[in-house]
């Protein structure tokens, strides 16, 4: 049991948080249904969540899952002891297909998997340049590299040129998101692909809510933001997620043989941990099959612009919309303020998470609106209606 002092620590610490409206609590998911879902008595529709797709939820995958055969659960250990299969490494070779890259690496998350790059490639005497609203998995590496790490103002490419002019490291890595998870910009990595090319910088994108949603527009593959930037062969290292676009779970690296290799052997959240378990890589690869038929693409794309529209007629304040993104930002600014109208939308039905400090800058708090394939126009217009009328108060 705790020691007085200490219980005062953390409980002075949490009343600190609730005082700043900063505190947060676990929310039951059972009460958050599927859009498609209309008729689920005390639940509410689900506008936060990264299942862009609506593949978590696909019919056909979750009939696959029925039948498939499953040994074992777990691998239970990591894939350099007794971990590595034959199905992880086949869902490797299409991933690195998809990406257009010489192989594929597997982690168990997205998180995991930007922690374990960036920490194993860079070192004290390599100057990392990363875009200051990049995810906390992507700071959390540069901290643990003990690299110099240059913060450059969020897609500004003019001063992260003079930053990187102005550097001495000989390895220099630039990073940044291709589409930012909680603005939902894109980076421009038309821009930074010269700069990297021309300063000799490692590129490195994570790629993690635009992957599996845009790509080449002629070739319609789906690739991600580099691939719609016509940018994906500039890439040195891609990271991306399975449990976005593609509604599974896991993370995975495609890049260079090279760099493959030297992961398997310096990557720490690689090499001590366990390995995703099988029937989770024959899942993402169902999806894979399904989203890259572009069908729920294009769905999707019709519900950004139906929402885009139909936010324009209302003016709300705010509102950050970008073209082909399905997350839409809406700054409020007062985290009270915003956490009382996420409150507001959801008894009306609406669940929008408030988005507050460290996740963005203090008194820029946010709700993040995520689109996905499953939402009817009816309930994009009246999510817009209620957000309208509760700011207009």
């Amino acid at each position: 049991m705790l020691d007085k002092s200490n219980s005062h620590y953390f409980q002075s610490s949490l009343e600190n948080l609730k005082n700043q409206h900063l505190y947060r609590r676990l929310r039951l998911a059972d009460k958050i249904s599927s859009p498609e879902n209309t008729n689920a008595r005390s639940t509410v529709c689900d506008f936060s969540s990264n299942d862009y797709l609506g593949l978590s939820r696909n019919e056909s995958l979750r009939e696959i899952l029925k039948k498939l055969d499953i040994p074992t659960i777990s691998q239970c250990s990591s894939r350099l002891i007794s971990g590595n299969t034959s199905t992880i490494e086949r869902l490797e070779r299409i991933l690195s297909k998809h990406r257009k890259t010489e192989n594929s690496l597997v982690y168990p998350t997205g998180y995991m998997a930007n922690v374990g790059v960036i920490s194993c490639i860079a070192g004290e005497n390599t100057a990392i340049f990363s875009d200051e609203l990049n995810h906390a998995s992507i700071i959390d590496g540069c901290r643990l590299s003990k690299a110099i790490v240059h913060i450059f103002p969020h897609n500004n490419t003019r001063e992260l040129e003079k930053i990187i002019k102005n550097s001495k490291q000989n390895m220099k890595i630039l990073i940044t998101e291709g589409i930012f998870s909680m603005n939902g910009d894109f980076a421009k990595l038309d821009e930074i692909a010269r700069i990297a090319k021309q300063y000799n910088c490692i590129l490195v994108v994570d790629d993690a809510h635009g992957d599996f949603i845009v790509g080449n527009k002629l070739l319609k593959d789906y690739s991600g933001s580099p691939g719609l930037f016509g940018v994906e062969h500039d890439v040195d290292i891609h990271i991306s997620s399975l449990s976005k676009g593609l509604g599974c779970f896991g993370g995975y690296v495609s890049c260079p043989e090279l760099i493959r290799n030297y992961l398997i052997n310096k990557s720490r959240s690689f090499v001590f941990t366990s390995s995703l378990p099988d029937f989770l890589c024959e899942i993402a690869e169902y999806s894979i099959s399904i989203a890259k038929k572009g069908i729920l693409q294009e769905k999707l794309n019709n519900n950004i612009n139906y929402f885009i529209e139909t936010a324009r007629e209302y003016n709300i304040p705010g509102l950050k919309i970008k073209n082909f993104s399905p997350i839409v930002p809406l700054i409020i600014g007062q985290e009270e303020k915003t956490i009382t109208t996420s409150r507001k939308l959801e008894e009306q039905g609406f669940y929008v998470q408030a988005i507050r400090y460290p996740t963005v800058k203090r008194n820029e708090a946010q709700l993040r609106i995520s689109l996905s394939t499953k939402h009817t126009y009816e309930q994009i217009s009246e999510l817009i209606k209620n957000i309208a009328h509760f700011l207009k108060r």
